[in-house]
């Protein structure tokens, strides 16, 4: 099975600018500010672990950086947000007459959108790096899609953000809209000192009607009547209603993160269990990634035009190129789940009964698709090399992933752990509670349960096994996190029901 989740090729256009040489320039003034700040002052990158001063000019290099590199961002963002929008109604109105120079307009909005994807990837990688805690990613977004703002209001949000970065070097303020993991404030403004790093998330509003909304959910206490409401729309217009229930949504996800950042709260979020209750109160382990293999797999692609990498006896990396899929005589990316059968069982002959196993085969996912369209992932923005990042996101080397669930299953077998997915009617439960989305691997199951060697049966979100994408996490440290989980779940009493 192939699932198809490539982001689309296109970001080079003859009527554009050229994209790839920007790109580079962001990459490498961004990421590289700290090394920068700590030569500058006669330092060498590893001084900062070790001397108190290097650790202030590296730290405040990256700040420095990432703010100078998101205003170069904003502005470029802008730009496209406005060309884009040109287009939008040009093609609009050649679609309708038929026009045939349509297909032109439609390329280049293509282009622009998947640059406009790529830039707000490289803010979320920048966001990404500096947070307190990996998890918090997890609490900013509420939704798949992300709104494309006003680029006038944009420009006085990236002016305001951009003012408050040049007062104080230990301070970066983030413009959530060129982001697409935070949808949650105009702001998120990161803060560091010798004790560690705080977060904060600000609204922005202009204009008089958010003002005075602003006021009136005030003096009712952050919440309006149905009555409040038919005022509200009498004397402000029809659109303050729907203005006016926005911003209490949004106060109460501010209201909600604010809660989830409070560690004696974090719990509360666990609906009762006493297993997880229990475990956020362990001390989580550290999750190595695979990242590090990415680099090999490329080179190996670059030297022959593709590349086989396995880990952990059940996760596949593929690396392929034009140029190997035409030296392999496979002609359609479609045709690569056979190549790779063949790779990890080169004792069976290409043969038509083969047909029934590859229907069984878990999906080959392009990661940096994925991880460019899924907001709760690692951007591919910061994976290394920069030569590596360029080359995924210009699509020269694609990395697919492959994730072997029955021979997880069986390696968590020989651990004493008896792991299946959730299928039918429980299923269907957690479909329609959402507390756990599909499997990649197989859509129609909603998680995995696990069985300890006690009896005791939980279930684990889909999200955990997403993780070998959107983290990079291999899977023997998801085993490992469930090992840590049974031996929680030993020291907690099970209650008969």
């Amino acid at each position: 099975m192939f699932l198809q989740m490539r982001m689309k090729p296109l970001l080079e256009h003859p009527l554009l600018q050229p994209f790839e040489p920007r790109l580079k320039s962001l990459l490498e003034f961004a990421f590289d500010g700290g090394i920068r700040s700590l030569e500058a002052a006669g330092h060498k990158l590893g001084d900062d672990l070790v001397n108190e001063a290097a650790r202030e000019h590296f730290q405040n290099g990256i700040f420095s950086a990432f703010a100078q590199t998101q205003s170069a961002v904003g502005s470029q963002f802008i730009k496209l947000e406005t060309r884009r929008r040109e287009l939008s109604e040009k093609a609009k109105g050649q679609r309708a007459n038929r026009d045939p120079a349509q297909g032109t307009a439609q390329e280049q909005l293509e282009a622009i959108e998947n640059r406009q994807l790529i830039l707000r990837r490289l803010m979320d990688g920048m966001l990404w790096s500096l947070l307190p805690k990996v998890w918090m990613a997890h609490h900013f977004a509420f939704q798949k899609e992300v709104r494309r703002p006003d680029p006038d209001e944009l420009r006085r949000i990236l002016s305001i953000a951009s003012e408050r970065n040049q007062n104080n070097k230990r301070e970066i303020h983030f413009v959530t809209d060129l982001t697409t993991i935070v949808q949650i404030g105009d702001i998120v403004r990161i803060r560091w000192d010798e004790d560690g790093v705080y977060l904060r998330l600000e609204e922005i509003k202009f204009g008089k009607v958010n003002n005075t909304l602003s006021n009136i959910i005030d003096s009712s206490g952050g919440a309006l009547s149905d009555t409040d409401l038919v005022a509200v729309e009498t004397e402000l217009g029809p659109h303050a209603r729907t203005q006016a229930l926005r911003m209490i949504r949004q106060r109460e996800r501010l209201k909600n993160f604010g809660s989830i950042m409070t560690p004696e709260t974090q719990t509360e979020g666990l609906q009762g269990d006493a297993v997880l209750k229990a475990l956020a109160k362990e001390k989580n382990p550290k999750m190595a990634t695979y990242l590090s293999e990415l680099p090999e797999l490329a080179a190996d692609v670059k030297a022959r035009g593709w590349g086989v990498h396995g880990i952990d006896g059940c996760l596949w990396l593929v690396g392929m190129s034009e140029k190997g899929l035409a030296e392999l005589g496979l002609a359609e990316l479609k045709n690569l789940p056979h190549f790779l059968f063949h790779i990890k069982h080169p004792e069976l002959k290409c043969q038509i009964e083969e047909r029934e196993a590859l229907k069984r085969e878990a999906p080959l996912v392009n990661l940096a698709a994925h991880n460019m369209t899924y907001v709760m992932s690692r951007s591919p923005l910061i994976w290394y090399p920069k030569d590596l990042v360029l080359d995924v996101v210009m699509n020269r080397i694609q990395i697919y992933v492959q994730f072997d669930l029955d021979a997880f299953f069986k390696i968590a077998a020989k651990a004493g752990l008896q792991l299946s997915l959730i299928t039918g009617r429980e299923a269907e439960e957690g479909k329609r509670t959402k507390v756990s989305g599909p499997m990649l691997e197989n859509p129609k199951a909603y998680g995995v349960k696990v069985k300890f060697a006690n009896g005791r049966v939980l279930k684990l979100r889909s999200s955990l096994f997403r993780d070998v994408y959107a983290n990079l996490i291999p899977p023997s440290q998801i085993l490992r996190l469930i090992g840590t989980l049974d031996k929680v779940q030993r020291n907690v009493p099970i209650v008969d029901t």
